[in-house]
């Protein structure tokens, strides 16, 4: 079979999965054309073999010598380590994610979580994970410093700098739920945070009372993740944390600067003003009809409308009930209602107020930083035509209100009024 066509590797899978159907999940692993066959006890092992040969020469299927490998006790399957411990992730993906450079902008971080879900599998076997965190703030900006290390002892420090004003217990909770976003998308179960605050800890635990609308919102935040996993949380002295401290100072230090081997990211806006969650109530908006037809397949009554909603859909996907655009040479972007849209607009434009942009300008920016809505660009214009300091600082156009009315001469020597009489007298060499 050319493996070169569309459809050869699911057609060649669905062969497979005939051939071995007695044996997929017992004694044999299969993908396209990687073969694994594995036994629980090494006296087992001939029989399994030979169990395989039979059906691959029932089939009249043929191996080629050179790349079978027989009795190994640990072995690389599919990108992951196979072994009598079980699957584990593989070192080398492991390590290319501690020496990766710190992301630089939007599409970088956005990918983030493709890169760290190679530990995926390897979290799915792995009995416990371990967070340390820790907050920092001052007037301006805060910090949040996250440290995650895997069962197997390696490790991914993280520096989230807060572009908004915060104070220190509320940086602890960004940096606390920082830390279980990020160890979820890596696949972990079982997590154990270590946290040097002792009111968050006690906030959580229950033993202190949560006062103040915005500490009980993070709250909320938090146990809202924790129940998501299996977490422990125990507060540690600021002395076996000071890993997590320093770089939740680096983050909000006036010039943040980049460490070596650590993620670095910029957040915008408290976590409590999330935009990335949506619900379908009854006020509707544009995004409703695509995710109830993405979710459950719900179409419009009219034919016509059918139809356009199904072509529509196929620019958008849903990932765990959020609506997301799919773009050819960017990363999926978020959708928003009317109500998320207009604070997102409003959050970039005033941190960039120093540069004044311009509607096109700031629905690039938008589409760059993430975000998307049908109409961008109108609202844009509305919002740049109402901004008082736009408006005040913007480009000067000197262009006149009208067309000018051109005034040419009809012929030559017209407009001078210069004559001539009688004959033109011979010039003298």
């Amino acid at each position: 079979m050319p493996f070169g066509l569309k459809n050869a590797g699911a057609t060649y899978q669905r062969l497979m999965n005939k051939m071995f159907a007695r044996q997929i999940g017992r004694n044999v692993q299969v993908y396209v054309d990687d073969m694994l066959v594995k036994s629980q006890r090494e006296e087992d092992h001939l029989e399994d073999l030979r169990e395989t040969f039979n059906t691959l020469h029932s089939y009249n299927m043929k191996l080629n010598p050179g790349k079978c490998a027989f009795g190994v006790t640990v072995g690389k399957f599919l990108g992951f380590m196979v072994s009598q411990r079980g699957i584990e992730a593989n070192p080398d993906k492991i390590r290319a994610i501690m020496e990766m450079a710190p992301p630089k902008n939007v599409k970088e971080v956005q990918s983030l979580n493709g890169k760290i879900a190679v530990l995926n599998r390897g979290a799915e076997e792995s009995p416990q994970w371990s967070i340390h965190v820790d907050g920092s703030s001052n007037r301006q900006v805060g910090g949040a410093g996250v440290i995650l290390q895997s069962p197997e002892g390696d490790t991914v420090e993280c520096m989230v700098r807060l572009e908004f004003p915060t104070t220190n217990n509320e940086a602890e909770y960004e940096a606390l739920i920082a830390g279980l976003d990020l160890v979820k998308a890596a696949g972990a179960e079982k997590v154990i945070i270590y946290c040097d605050s002792q009111v968050i800890v006690n906030q959580i635990s229950g033993e202190y009372e949560c006062k103040g609308e915005r500490m009980k919102k993070y709250l909320d935040q938090a146990r809202r993740r924790m129940n998501e996993l299996k977490v422990k949380i125990i507060q540690i002295p600021r002395g076996e944390n000071e890993q997590a401290n320093r770089l939740a100072k680096a983050a909000s230090a006036e010039h943040m600067a980049t460490i070596s081997n650590t993620l670095s990211f910029t957040q915008l806006s408290p976590l409590i003003h999330a935009v990335d969650v949506q619900e379908l109530g009854p006020q509707n908006d544009w995004t409703t009809p695509l995710t109830s037809f993405l979710k459950n397949g719900i179409l419009q009554n009219e034919k016509e409308a059918a139809r356009k909603l199904k072509v529509q859909a196929a620019r958008f996907v849903l990932i765990r009930d959020v609506l997301y655009k799919r773009g050819f040479s960017r990363p999926y972007l978020l959708c928003l209602g009317p109500g998320e849209a207009d604070y997102v607009m409003r959050e970039v434009q005033r941190r960039n107020l120093r540069n004044h942009l311009g509607s096109r300008s700031l629905v690039h920016k938008l589409v760059r930083t993430g975000y998307f809505w049908p109409t961008m660009q109108k609202d844009a214009e509305a919002y740049v035509k109402a901004c008082d300091k736009c408006q005040r600082f913007s480009n000067v156009i000197r262009q006149p209100p009208e067309e000018l009315t051109l005034m040419t001469a009809p012929w030559s020597f017209r407009s001078s009024g210069v004559g001539h009489h009688g004959a033109v007298p011979t010039a003298i060499r």
